[in-house]
């Protein structure tokens, strides 16, 4: 899994943007080892774009206009701030997902100590302009401490939420779907730490009451890994079965999973092979934000039973489609069929790149109904590099469309049955995609 600098790779998420996938390496980068100017390291960001973005007319127009015009600004001996800063403006010029400038420290072999991940057993999402406890898990830290889901989270360490929400929608100039999703990034960064860390939050709960907890962050809930030049992350895949209804003997498969990631993939099969005999599969995306673009050929083949296109990438020097591998063979060597029954997806405003590629093929074959909120519309294939000053540059190779010709990247995937979140489902413990999903599959899934 580890890669240390020389190669850059191809991938498809929002994790860095959150964290990560891969399909092809390409283009040795410096050696970080050779001391050179910090001017190296803009240069060296503007050679890997021009060398791989997709959109030459974009590249030789207004891009390349505004490299020349940052490059001139820098002068001839400016300071790493100063590159960072104009590396960040150049790869803001495109507006799209994916381009990523991740500071040395952070990056794998960078100078910052890396502990055991921790976990405050809290993830949040903004409902009605409030961000609200969704996920407590009962054996987690908050839950614990008392936090239950749609309690309103008032305040994180030293930062008041409502105002930190008025300063990024002043910042987004109104768009107040941008300011909450930014919201939400923040506080589920904030809330992730090291094992053992303490962190303070504040939140309303169902009485109208004002609390504050101490929570120690506890061992996370999963597997960690790195993936090329990411920092490292946790990943999880989990199963479970619902009943049709009480006293129904036929069940649904559930499968949730948190990353499109190789040491998932022993995980992932295992569950959808459990899958087969289920009346309907449920695939739970919620909060994925992608992975290794190439796992959606082998997982969408336990649910297609030809080799059909989930899409194309489309870069400067040629075409490459997603084709579903059939899963015809079980783990015991046996002849089996993959699954044929209904199947249900669900996403939200964090399920990105990867998991949206997913989505969106199965939703355009009509092998899928989608249940849940729009997704990010963060869904283009990227390539990473160490620059000359250790930093990581992620940066954009492909375009991506579906199987009807549909692009994602700023857009998002809609579900075919909009179940928005509502904090009074959450405090009856209910979840409106899930039961939604269920319903449909339980009524014959028309």
């Amino acid at each position: 899994m580890r890669e240390r600098g020389r190669w850059a790779l191809v991938l498809a998420c929002g994790f860095a943007c959150a964290a990560s996938p891969v399909v092809a390496q390409v283009a040795v980068v410096a050696d970080r080892a050779t001391p050179v100017a910090p001017i190296a390291s803009f240069d060296s960001a503007w050679a890997s774009i021009s060398r791989t973005y997709w959109d030459a007319a974009l590249l030789d127009g207004a891009w390349r206009v505004a490299r020349d015009s940052l490059r001139g600004a820098l002068g001839g001996a400016p300071t790493d701030d100063a590159v960072r800063d104009a590396i960040r403006a150049l790869i803001a010029v495109p507006k799209q997902s994916h381009f990523v400038l991740i500071p040395a420290s952070a990056a794998p072999g960078g100078a910052k100590a890396v502990r055991e991940p921790g976990a405050a057993g809290l993830e949040v999402r903004m409902i009605d302009g409030a961000l609200v406890a969704w996920r407590v898990p009962s054996n987690g830290v908050a839950h614990l401490a008392g936090i239950r889901a749609g309690d309103r989270i008032v305040r994180i360490d030293t930062v008041d939420i409502a105002t930190l929400q008025g300063t990024l929608r002043t910042a987004a100039n109104g768009d107040t779907a941008k300011a909450d999703h930014l919201l939400a990034t923040f506080a589920g960064a904030r809330l992730a730490g090291e094992e053992g860390d303490e962190i303070t939050v504040q939140y309303m709960n169902a009485r109208n009451e004002l609390r504050p907890v101490i929570l120690e962050r506890g061992p996370v809930d999963g597997t960690v890994t790195q993936y090329g030049n990411l920092p490292p992350f946790v990943v999880r895949a989990t199963g479970e079965r619902l009943a049709f209804a009480p006293g129904d003997a036929r069940q649904i498969a559930v499968i949730r999973f948190s990353g499109w990631f190789p040491v998932l993939i022993p995980t992932l099969d295992s569950l959808f092979f459990a899958s087969r005999d289920a009346a309907g599969l449920i695939i739970d995306l919620r909060g994925n934000p992608g992975g290794v673009i190439g796992l959606i050929a082998g997982q969408s083949g336990h649910v297609l039973d030809t080799a059909v296109s989930l899409g194309e990438l489309k870069s400067r020097t040629g075409t490459i489609r997603f084709t579903a591998n059939p899963r015809r063979v079980n783990p015991r060597g046996e002849r089996t069929a993959p699954f044929s029954g209904p199947v249900a997806i669900l996403v939200d405003e964090f399920s990105a790149s990867t998991s949206e590629f997913f989505a969106t093929g199965m939703q355009a074959l009509g092998r899928a109904r989608i249940f849940g909120t729009r997704s990010a519309g963060m869904a283009l294939p990227a390539a990473m590099g160490r620059l000359p000053n250790g930093d990581v540059l992620m940066h954009v190779i492909a375009d991506h469309v579906d199987p009807k010709g549909r692009r994602v990247e700023g857009v998002g995937v809609a579900p075919d049955t909009p179940t928005p979140l509502r904090i009074n489902d959450l405090r009856a413990g209910r979840d409106a995609a899930l039961d939604a999903a269920r319903t449909w599959i339980a009524s014959g899934a028309p």
